[in-house]
């Protein structure tokens, strides 16, 4: 008989399992050298923001002056004068005190002459409709006949007389190419039937031989189908034979 010797029974069975191993500890965070180095160098750019609440004004004698601000660019130009050997001689300038001769134009008789060419300005046609006095061009109004009148009125259109000369063209060809058609159907010559007929001959000659080559019992499945397969091709040969030689005319059709 054992004795147990156990004097407080406070035990609890929780707390005789081993505690779960402590979490190891968390890698550090991953800084950039260079975010360091920007935010010691203080550049102005990381601290932009959307402008000022209040836009601020110039005070009254800070206004804009003359040529104080920005110009047209000036354009550039990439053409290039290509100095050559025949170029004319530069002209002579006049000695001071002395000014150029102007030619001598009479502008009054240039101004007659003008007067006598031109030609007075043509007087469009009015209508007065209404006691007030209102005017309206009669051209455009549609109270005189204008379209009906032109060379042109009543004709068929430039496009369509080319559509319908091209589409007539197009039925021509289908025509003509239909009235000169060859027939489908050839009608062979005499000695071509008696060279299809020696070759259907031949071929039953050649199956005929080999019908014959077969062995007398037929007990298994594959000797039973090739023995019929031989005999309906046979058959289909002497059937194409007596069609060729009871018909003299034949015709094949070509597709």
């Amino acid at each position: 008989m054992s004795i147990v010797k156990i004097v407080h029974h406070d035990e609890v069975i929780y707390t005789i399992l081993d505690k779960p191993p402590p979490e190891p500890p968390k890698t550090p965070r991953y800084e950039s050298e260079l975010e360091k180095q920007l935010k010691e160098m203080k550049i102005p750019q990381l601290r932009q923001t959307f402008g000022y609440a209040e836009t601020p004004v110039k005070p009254p004698d800070q206004f804009l002056k003359k040529g104080e601000g920005i110009g047209q660019p000036i354009k550039k130009s990439e053409h290039k004068c290509v100095v050559s050997g025949n170029l004319p001689p530069v002209p002579k300038r006049l000695p001071p005190g002395k000014k150029s001769e102007k030619p001598k134009v009479n502008f009054r008789v240039v101004n007659i002459k003008k007067a006598i060419k031109t030609k007075p300005k043509p007087i469009n046609p009015r209508l007065v409709d209404t006691r007030d006095g209102h005017i309206k061009r009669i051209k455009g109004s549609g109270e005189v006949p204008e379209f009906c009148l032109r060379k042109d009125f009543g004709q068929m259109p430039a496009y369509l007389i080319k559509r319908n000369r091209r589409i007539q063209k197009e039925l021509d060809k289908i025509r003509h190419a239909e009235e000169n058609k060859e027939s489908l159907c050839k009608l062979i010559s005499e000695q071509e039937r008696q060279a299809l007929l020696k070759d259907l001959k031949y071929n039953w000659q050649l199956l005929q031989k080999a019908f014959l080559q077969l062995p007398i019992l037929t007990d298994t499945i594959p000797k039973i189908h090739r023995k019929t397969k031989m005999e309906q091709e046979l058959k289909l040969l002497e059937k194409d034979i007596a069609l060729v030689e009871s018909n003299p005319y034949i015709y094949i059709y070509e597709s």
